[in-house]
Order: structure tokens, then sequence, then C-alpha cells
């Protein structure tokens, strides 16, 4: 299995393409038959179908009334194992929600129809952030399209800056300098916890790997030309797990262990600490908690925390991704919901205001925004969406890492913060199974960046 390059990957993928497929070219009036669609739900209830038919489904048969769902419910998690052994059984749903890092694994077993010539149709090279799109280039097709879109930035309870004084950290100084003064007026520096999720370092390790390292030393070492044991590496694990034995993070590798996510954003939300390093796709618990408590927060780029990394800089990592399953009886109905959810801007607003959906990765036009949405929110993704047609982006772990780097980063990173793994000893694990990855042409298309 081998990725196309990503400087050209989509150029690849539709230069192929003599023209639509017939079945991507059907008036709509005629599209009809039924269509399997499992619903992915934290919630598996009435209320909850009730609310997603409303937002994902009832737009889309406005324009095409003869689609019959044929709906699943399903309680997101375990929902890719489910979906992997469905597809295996010569079964699954008509359109397959999934998330890039099986991109290729699915793609390798056959699982996924070619979407080259609907993109090229709808002419998604020049819509869809170049970056975006080449993530769904497998083999020089087109098989995975981006949903939504994310990234890491600093979250801070802006009430508790207020009224202590304090500025917004820009730099490794005066983050560190702020640290202190949080701890001498008894206030945890960083929310972080991860009881509920032990995948929730990789989010910590992804910001510091930008912050320190930075994402040209990322780039570099994605696409094979330096080892992931460079200084700079070591560098930003020792910098992290230092900060951990500090106990700026939970107040402890311990309590770091034990918080749930309810006693973790409850604290951040009442000033018992005071900064999160996290994703884009906390804006709506952020918002929930802080509510309650009636105090602001506030968000900030991640601060570079060593010398040549610049500021501003945004790490890009895709969502959710949907592909159309390479044996479905009804792909004419399946790539018809693809070309209605990337052409229906209403929907994905409602989907944003009503649900807290993240937004398509299209450059962001916060004026388009209804009314009641969170200027926070447009400002976040106005900055990414900026910083995405600049190159001014780093990387994420779970979104540019290939599958064995990424399992045996989810396997050993604690071990980092109780002392049984060196930095180095990480590192080599990191960059043995990388290299696995890279033999067998497992590493996503690696996209460029200014931020050097």
């Amino acid at each position: 299995m081998r990725w196309a390059g990503a400087a050209a990957a989509v150029a690849v993928a539709l230069s192929g393409c003599t023209g639509a497929e017939p079945e991507e070219n059907v008036p709509a009036g005629q599209i009809g038959g039924n269509l399997n669609f499992w619903v992915g739900l934290d919630t598996v209830d009435d209320a909850s179908m009730a609310k997603y038919k409303s937002i994902y489904l009832d737009p889309f048969q406005q324009q095409y009334p003869n689609v019959n769902f044929k709906l699943s419910p399903q309680n997101n998690e375990g929902l890719t194992q489910k979906i992997q052994t469905a597809l295996a059984a010569g079964q699954g749903p008509d359109l397959i929600p999934l998330n890039s890092s099986v991109a290729i694994p699915f793609a390798d077993a056959g699982y996924l129809a070619d979407l080259g010539g609907l993109a090229e149709q709808e002419n998604w090279k020049d819509t869809i952030f170049p970056w975006a799109l080449d993530i769904g280039v497998v083999n020089e097709k087109l098989l995975v399209l981006p949903v939504s879109y994310e990234t890491l930035v600093l979250f801070y309870n802006k009430t508790l800056f207020e009224k202590h004084g304090w500025q917004v950290p820009t730099d490794r100084a005066s983050l560190e300098a702020l640290a202190d003064k949080m701890v001498a007026a008894g206030v945890t520096p960083f929310a972080n916890a991860n009881a509920d999720y032990a995948g929730a370092t990789e989010h910590v390790l992804s910001c510091m790997l930008n912050q320190v390292a930075g994402p040209g030393k990322l780039h570099d070492a994605l696409k094979g030309q330096i080892s992931f044991t460079d200084q700079a590496f070591v560098d930003t694990i020792e910098l992290m797990v230092s900060y951990f034995q500090k106990g700026w993070f939970s107040g402890g590798v311990k309590q770091y262990f034990s918080t749930p996510d309810t006693q973790k954003m409850a604290k951040l939300a009442n000033g018992q600490t005071g900064m999160f390093m996290s994703g884009s796709w906390e804006i709506g618990p952020m918002n929930e908690y802080f509510d309650d408590s009636g105090n602001q927060w506030d968000w900030a780029p991640l601060p570079p925390l060593a010398a040549g990394v610049p500021s501003n800089v945004f790490p890009l990592a895709v969502g959710d991704a949907i592909a159309v399953n390479a044996a479905s009886k009804n792909q004419s109905a399946a790539k018809a919901y693809l070309k209605w959810k990337f052409s229906d801007k209403e929907a994905n607003w409602q989907a944003i205001k009503e649900v807290g959906d993240l937004p398509l990765p299209f450059k962001f036009d916060a004026a388009a925004a209804p009314e009641g949405i969170d200027p926070r929110f447009l400002t976040q993704y106005t900055a990414i969406s900026d910083a995405s047609l600049a190159k001014r982006v780093g990387y994420v772990t779970w979104t540019s890492f290939g599958g064995a780097a990424e399992s045996y980063l989810l396997e050993n990173e604690d071990k980092l913060l109780t002392g049984d793994l060196s930095a180095r000893d990480f590192l080599a694990g990191i960059d043995k199974a990388f290299k696995q990855d890279q033999e067998k042409g497992l590493i996503p298309p690696v996209f460029e960046t200014t931020a050097r």
C-alpha cells in the first residue's frame, strides 16, 4: 500500500479521470432506492436519533426525496471495529464513517470506492483545503473525504487571568513564569488529565512536539529526512516530562491519571486550574462548564517553547471522515449524499450551531455564520483557515503518523510520566515503528508547512 506524495496527491488522483462515472451524473430526481446508513451516537436513544435525522438526513431528502434511509443507530464506542467486521463479511453501511488512521487498511482491503470522478465533477480540489483532501488519497485514488478539521490550542480561564493580571504566555519564559505565579497563587497551571481517556496524553504530546521541536522538524521526520531520535525531539519529551514532574498538570502525575473529565473541566471553570492544552473539539464542553461557573474562557495559539519555533502556528488534524462502501449496491445515492454534504453550507452551519459540529475543511467564512454562534469559535476557525491557506501549520500524531508508530505511542506515552521509560528509549521505539510504517507505505501524505 502506498500513499501518493502530498504535493501532487489530489492532482494525480484526478488526472486519470476522463469524466464523472455514470452514477455521479444522475439527476437528483432519478436517484432513489435504499441507503444503508449507520448513525454513530454517544447515546443511542430516540431523542438523539431524532436530532441527528433533522440535521444530517432531512435536508438531504428535501433534495433527494426518492432516497430511503435504512437507519442503524450505533454507539460510537467500538464503531470502527463493528464496521470493519461488517465490511469483511461483504456487508456494512453504504456510507462508511471512519477516522484517517484506518483509511489505509480499509483501502488495502478493497472496502472503499473511488471518489475521483465525483471530486472532479464537484471541483473539490479548488474548494477543500489541499492538505485535508490529500489525506484521503491512497494508491493515487481519492477514497476518503474529511468532513471536519481541528487544531490544538491553549484554552484558559479568562476571568482568572483578569483577576490576577496575568497575560497569555507567548514563549517558554513567559509560560514558565506564569506557571510559577499560578502555583504561588494556589492554582494548578494545566487542567489536562486522562482518567476517562488514556489517549489524552497524545494531545499534550502533539502540542509539545509542535511547540518545542517545531513543525519544520516534524515535517522532516515524517518525510524520513531526519530520525525521531533527533535531539529536538529528545528536548521535547524531556521538557514535557519536567512539566509533569513539577505538578503543572492536574497537580501531579497521580492526579493526572485519576482525574475524570467532569472534574477536570469543573476545576478549569472555577479557577482551580488556569489553562488547558487541547483541541477545537473542546469548545462545547468549555461553554457548558463555564456557563455553570459564571466565569469566562478564551483561547490563544500554542506558544513556541524553543528558539526558532515560530508563533501563531496551528497543528492540523482531520476530525471525522467518510467513504463510500465499494460493495454498495446504491453508490449513486451514496455519492449524492457526499455531493449534498459538501455543498449545503446552510446545513453545515445548522450542525455547528445545534450540536457543536466542526466545520467542513473549506475556507472559513465567519460572516456567513448564523446568529448565536460563539464568537470564540468564529475567531478560532478563522485563524485555522487562514493558517491552512498560508501553510503556517503543524502536525498531530493521530493524523500524520502511521499505524505502528501511533500504536507504540499510545501504549508507551504514559510510561514517560511514571519514569518507566526514558525520552531516548521512547523516541527510539517511535523511530523503529515509524520506519516499519514507512517501509510498508503506511505514512499519510505529509502536507507542507511554512512554519520553520
